[in-house]
């Protein structure tokens, strides 16, 4: 089926799991985060796959392939989007309110998730 070009203007922001490139699985756990973040053993084409588990009752895992950053990139132009900007994971200044800096700080030290802006 044919792909449309995206509306001028439009804007897409991608939030997905830091390739092994930029995360380290032996880093501090995430845990207290509510969440683990692990390498399958498995690499396709494009990047190695994770095993994100968010630590509800009960917990819910996903397996996905994490894509290098130049291949977000280059499908992205492809698709007709410009302005890519990968944005660094923040806390929200409620988030430092409630639990303080000392709390999200393995979660700085090595951000398991980041996103990817980007505009047609």
């Amino acid at each position: 089926m044919p792909q449309r070009a995206p509306e001028p203007g439009a804007r897409r922001r991608v939030l997905r799991p830091r390739p092994a490139a930029y995360y380290r699985f032996d880093g501090p756990p995430l845990r207290k985060y509510g969440f683990l973040c692990e390498p399958t053993g498995e690499t396709g084409e494009t990047g190695p796959r994770v095993r994100g588990t968010a630590l509800l009752d009960p917990p819910t895992r996903i397996e996905t392939g994490c894509p290098r950053r130049d291949v977000y990139e280059k499908c992205l132009r492809a698709a007709g989007f410009t302005d890519l900007t990968w944005v660094p994971l923040e806390v929200s200044e409620a988030g430092l309110r409630a639990f303080g800096a000392d709390f999200w700080a393995d979660l700085h030290a090595n951000p398991p998730l980041e996103m990817l802006r980007c505009r047609a």
